[in-house]
């Protein structure tokens, strides 16, 4: 399957629910059998079976009465709602993957579950350490992250291959090498059964990245990527150890113990789910040395993985942008909100002008800062995400906000500007060729746009710094217009 519809792939969902592991069923049903029937541990079994939570948080909010109502944000919330006879019956009414899927399709399936449990005690785990009031929704939400990664795993295996030989051989960045597979990213569908499955809203903010400024949110979302790298590259590469870096100082904990529990996690893991039939990520922990405090200093020295130069660049898609230029253009004022326009301006500069990351902030006139409002093209890069700019003393971005304006950096200038640009931002980007625009409101500065293509030999030309400007240009124009 090639079609690059997404509602297409919504609709595929609909028809055809992810199938749940056989082993699942069978422990299940040994224990509705049993006179009292053990809530705790048919929770822990199903907690281990990722498209069963799917298929209950699903039913469990698909039955709420009215906007006002409770979501259901765990399985054991869930469990209480249900009851016993909708308990009992559970078993019966679902289907095994070995009897709908085989081949290619069973196998990513599964490896697919194994990446999204791990993610799933991974960011549990931090939870509890950041003293979480729930840890059970994190959990929860955790799983249903990995949703549009199911269904595509179900349907197209292929195409998951696809996206993983642009990686390794392109070295295009996770995100852009699903968006040029799918014509979307496996967060984007995620994220849209969510809205329409009526998720919890833990899962649709984790699936923001402009929400990694929100803790619980940040927690999934590095344990997603944590889980994805280590599943690919193993635990001794310098992307694991560059993102637990970044676990242990957000948590406040030295690296060595974060390690340690990361490496427990793994090995319970390997003991609890042999069912999911997929290599364990605890196979690899005999292989490399202990980590230890003095390793420490060392771990400031590990290449960033953006420096890998990669072989693909994004360009202007012109049918596409021609396309997304006039729905801009031809777009009711009196029918769209902010964060509409917004989000059909940052599809605009992704898709049709080819910029790779791109972000809107708003200006908080009191903090001096730009916080992002919208983010695309970052869904996996867990650092970019935390992205804030703060306004102070004479750096770009103090002349940025003075009047409305654009500016492109790339090879041709950058001697003049660079120097302009915070150091901590620089080390943010982690690129050097960027186009900002400054966007002002009733005469007072608002926002900014910024965009680039991820890595630094993917440098930015005039032709898509005017396309940029233009649409810049012509939202500031849009949001003169919209009514607070």
């Amino acid at each position: 399957m090639t079609d690059k519809n997404i509602n297409k792939w919504i609709e595929l969902a609909e028809q055809k629910p992810v199938p749940v592991l056989k082993h699942t069923i069978k422990e299940l049903r040994g224990l509705c059998r049993q006179e009292d029937i053990p809530i705790k541990e048919i929770t822990h079994v199903v907690e281990r079976d990722p498209s069963l939570v799917v298929h209950i948080l699903h039913e469990s909010n698909k039955r709420r009465k009215g906007r006002l109502s409770s979501e259901i944000t765990h399985i054991n919330q869930a469990f209480r709602l249900m009851g016993t006879d909708q308990l009992t019956r559970l078993p019966d009414a679902l289907p095994a993957i070995g009897d709908v899927l085989e081949g290619q399709a069973k196998f990513r399936l599964l490896q697919t579950f194994n990446r999204a449990y791990h993610a799933a005690r991974f960011a549990t785990d931090w939870a509890a350490l950041r003293r979480d009031m729930t840890p059970d929704e994190v959990f929860t939400a955790t799983h249903l992250h990995f949703l549009g990664e199911m269904v595509v795993a179900m349907h197209a295996p292929e195409l998951l291959d696809k996206i993983a030989k642009y990686k390794i051989e392109k070295h295009v960045a996770s995100e852009e090498a699903q968006f040029l597979t799918l014509g979307f990213t496996l967060d984007e569908l995620s994220l849209a059964l969510a809205e329409k499955w009526q998720f919890p809203i833990l899962v649709k903010e984790a699936l923001h990245p402009e929400n990694a400024n929100k803790p619980r949110a940040y927690g999934i979302m590095l344990g997603v990527q944590l889980s994805r790298i280590v599943c690919h590259e193993g635990w001794n590469c310098n992307a694991t150890i560059k993102i637990q870096k970044t676990v242990a100082e957000w948590l406040g904990i030295k690296l060595s113990t974060l390690i340690n529990r990361t490496h427990i996690i793994a090995a319970e893991i390997a003991r609890e789910i042999p069912q999911y039939d997929t290599p364990a990520y605890a196979r690899t922990l005999p292989l490399i040395n202990e980590y230890t405090e003095d390793d420490e200093e060392k771990s400031d020295e590990v290449p960033d993985e953006h420096n890998i130069q990669a072989t693909l660049c994004l360009i202007p898609q012109l049918p596409l942008l021609k396309e997304m230029v006039k729905s801009l253009t031809t777009l009711s004022v009196s029918e769209t909100t902010e964060e509409k326009l917004i989000q059909l301006i940052l599809n605009t500069m992704h898709d049709g002008v080819g910029l790779n990351r791109v972000v809107f902030c708003h200006y908080n006139e009191e903090e001096r800062l730009l916080k992002p409002f919208m983010i695309k093209g970052t869904e996996n890069d867990f650092v970019f995400n935390r992205f804030i700019i703060e306004v102070n003393n004479a750096n770009l971005f103090t002349h940025l906000i003075k009047k409305q304006q654009a500016l492109l950096i790339n090879d041709l200038n950058r001697s003049t500007y660079w120097k302009l640009v915070q150091p901590e931002f620089q080390k943010l980007i982690n690129n050097n060729s960027f186009v900002v625009m400054s966007i002002f409101r009733k005469g007072k500065p608002y926002g900014l746009f910024y965009a680039d293509r991820h890595t630094s030999n993917c440098q930015l030309d005039e032709r898509s710094y005017n396309y940029f400007k233009t649409i810049c240009i012509h939202t500031a124009k849009i949001l003169e217009q919209i009514k607070n």
